[in-house]
């Protein structure tokens, strides 16, 4: 069975992160987003050191994550909602 790799109670994924050589040309945004991924995958820092260092929140740094591929989205589509449908209480003529 394959050894799943886990890092803050999430799951990383195989995708390997490989950090631009030159970020200048980058806007503001983009920019961020590289350097949370470069302190996640390549210097290994935990999320909680990333949101305290880039002085963010944590559900913006695991968002960044997640749509860059590094680690695994936990949440499930269980939102669906299972009816149970009972006999009604009165009787059909």
């Amino acid at each position: 069975m394959p050894e799943v790799l886990e890092r803050d109670g999430f799951q990383i994924t195989k995708r390997v992160f490989k950090d631009l050589p030159d970020t200048t040309i980058l806007d503001p945004v983009a920019k961020r987003r590289v350097t949370i991924c470069n302190l996640f995958s390549n210097y290994r820092l935990p999320i909680k050191d990333i949101v305290r260092i880039l002085d963010d929140r944590y559900e913006h740094v695991v968002r960044v994550l997640i749509e860059r591929g590094v680690i695994c989205d936990r949440r499930t589509n269980s939102l669906t909602v299972k009816i149970d449908r009972r006999g009604s209480l009165f009787r059909t003529r």
